[in-house]
């Protein structure tokens, strides 16, 4: 079973016995660095066009909580 809903910037998914909260790597509407931008362009010596990403986008947090634990394969019986 796999379930997936989407709140925002955050993301909860059902997935093999767990739960797992994602927080999604949009720019902070109030980031005073990038001002809710994600970072800012640049031309490079070469004149080829870069980009600097701003430390929000690098939050990219993942929390799983187990719901129940996983079969030990490691324990064998006897029949």
């Amino acid at each position: 079973m796999y379930l997936t809903r989407t709140f925002g910037r955050w993301q909860i998914e059902l997935h093999q016995r767990a739960i797992y909260l994602t927080r999604h790597p949009k720019a902070d509407p109030n980031c005073a660095a990038c001002g809710g931008e994600g970072g800012h362009g640049y031309i490079t010596d070469g004149g080829d066009p870069d980009w600097h990403d701003c430390h929000c986008l690098s939050w990219l947090r993942t929390w799983s909580l187990r719901l129940w634990p996983r079969p030990n394969p490691a324990k064998e019986y006897p029949f």
